[in-house]
C-alpha cells in the first residue's frame, strides 16, 4: 500500500444533550479535500472541559502530513508516561488518535477494523458485528426533571427489558449510598441497598445468562472483601472496581487474590503498558480500555492484541458514552476478535440511534458496524442542531 497522509486544516467542535448532566461531546478535523475524521471526548468522568486541550493539541497537526495515528504524541512531544498521569491529556489525544485513524482509513478507502489489521499484518477479516452488553445504569441517572427512580423494581423493569431486546448480559452500579472509607468491619449498611438492587435485576436477567457490577471505587480494602462473597452468593458474573485499580493497585491485588470472582477495571487507563502490568501482576483478571481514555481505537486493538493471545476474555473494552465512541469501539473490538463483549449504555435517550448517520443498528444485542471506509458514520449535523451545538477553538 503507498504511503496514506492526512494533512488536517479545520476543527470543529460538537455536543448534544443526553439527559441531566450528561452531553456528548465530538469533534472533527478536516482537511483541505473535505477528508476528516472524528473523535468523542465526553467528559462526564473528568468534570473538565476537554475540548481547548484538543485545540492546543490540534494546532501542531494543522499543515503536517500526518501518517499514523500516534503522531499526535510525536509532533506536540508527549510520551506514554505522561499521558497514563493525566487523564485530562490523555482524552484528547485519544480523540484526536480516533480521528486520525478514522481520516487514514478513509484515504485507504477501508473501514476502520480493516484498516487497522491491515497496518498491523493481521490476515483475514474481522466479523462484521460484535456482542454487546447492556449496561442499564445510565438510564436511571438524573434526566432534566431531576432525579429518577432507582429501586429495586426499576432495576428489574430495565434489566427484563435489555432481556427482552435480545442482549444476554447487563450490567448495574448500584451503590449509590456507599462512599469509602467505610468504619464498621465487615460489610457496610450502607451496601444493603445495592445488594437489593442486584437480586433484583439479578432475578430479571435468569440463571442462564449474566450480570456484572460496577462499584465506582466505593469500598475500601476491609469492605470489598466482604462485599465479594455477597456478589458472589448473588450469582454476578464480574466484581469490577470495588477500589480504583491503578490508583490503588496494591489494595486491588489483594482484593483480587481473595476474590471469588473475576475482578474487572481500569477504564481510565492510558496505553498497553499499564493494561498488560494489571494482568501480569494479577491486579485485575479482566481490564476495561474505553477508547476515549486508553489511546483511541488503534491502541485499544494493539491492547487486545497484546492480552488476548495468552490471556482469552482478558480484555472487555469500556463505553458508557455516546454513538461515536461505541462506534470506534466495535471496530477496534472486532478488529482483536474479542472474547468478552462491548458495553453499551442502554436506554439513556431513546432517540439514540439517530444521533449518527447512518442511524446506529443495534439487533438482538450485537453492533452491525456500517459499511463504507473510516468508521464508516458521523454524527449528523442536523442532530446536533436539534439538540445542541457547534463551535470552534
Amino acid at each position: 500500500m503507498p504511503e496514506l497522509w492526512f494533512k488536517p486544516t479545520k476543527l470543529h467542535f460538537q455536543t448534544i444533550h443526553v439527559r441531566g448532566n450528561t452531553n456528548w461531546v465530538s469533534f472533527v478535523l478536516e482537511d483541505a479535500d473535505e477528508t476528516y475524521g472524528s473523535g468523542e471526548i465526553t467528559s462526564t468522568q473528568l468534570h473538565r472541559e476537554v475540548a481547548p486541550v484538543v485545540a492546543r493539541l490540534a494546532n501542531k497537526l494543522r499543515g503536517e502530513q500526518v501518517s499514523s495515528d500516534e503522531d499526535v504524541l510525536t509532533l506536540n512531544g508527549l510520551t506514554p508516561n505522561a499521558l497514563e498521569e493525566n487523564v485530562l491529556l490523555a482524552t484528547a489525544v485519544s480523540g484526536l488518535r480516533c480521528a486520525v485513524a478514522d481520516a487514514l482509513a478513509k484515504r485507504a478507502n477501508l473501514p476502520l477494523h480493516a484498516f487497522i489489521r491491515q497496518q498491523h499484518g493481521h490476515d483475514g477479516d474481522a466479523a462484521g458485528k460484535v456482542r454487546l452488553y447492556a449496561n442499564i445504569n445510565r438510564s436511571m441517572l438524573p434526566d432534566d426533571n431531576g432525579p429518577v427512580d432507582r429501586s429495586p423494581d426499576s432495576f428489574t423493569q430495565m434489566a427484563e427489558r435489555a432481556m427482552q431486546e435480545g442482549f444476554t448480559t447487563a450490567k448495574c452500579a448500584p451503590f449509590d449510598e456507599c462512599r469509602a472509607p467505610h468504619q464498621q468491619e465487615g460489610l457496610p449498611h450502607c451496601a444493603e441497598a445495592g445488594l437489593e438492587r442486584i437480586r433484583a435485576a439479578k432475578d430479571a436477567v435468569g440463571p442462564d445468562r449474566t450480570l456484572y457490577v460496577d462499584c465506582h471505587s466505593r469500598f475500601d480494602l476491609n469492605s470489598a472483601f466482604a462485599l465479594g462473597d455477597e456478589l458472589a452468593a448473588a450469582g454476578v458474573g464480574w466484581y469490577e472496581e470495588p477500589v480504583d485499580p491503578i490508583d490503588e493497585m496494591g489494595a486491588m491485588r489483594q482484593i483480587h487474590d481473595k476474590s471469588p470472582l473475576p475482578n474487572a477495571g481500569a477504564e481510565m487507563g492510558y496505553g498497553v503498558d499499564i493494561f498488560k502490568r494489571l494482568i501480569d501482576e494479577d491486579v485485575l483478571d479482566i481490564v476495561m480500555p474505553d477508547v476515549k481514555f486508553c489511546g483511541g481505537p488503534v491502541e485499544a486493538y494493539r491492547i487486545g492484541m497484546e492480552l488476548e493471545p495468552d490471556h482469552a476474555g482478558s480484555v472487555s473494552m469500556h463505553c458508557p458514552s455516546g454513538p461515536l465512541s461505541l462506534l470506534a469501539s466495535a471496530h477496534a473490538t472486532a478488529a482483536f476478535e474479542n472474547v468478552l463483549p462491548l458495553e453499551h449504555a442502554v436506554y439513556e435517550a431513546e432517540w439514540r440511534r439517530e444521533v449518527m448517520e447512518p442511524f446506529e443498528e443495534i439487533k438482538d444485542g450485537e453492533f452491525i458496524i456500517p459499511d463504507g471506509p473510516g468508521l464508516g458514520g458521523r454524527v449528523d449535523p442536523v442532530m446536533v442542531e436539534l439538540r445542541g451545538r457547534r463551535w470552534e477553538e
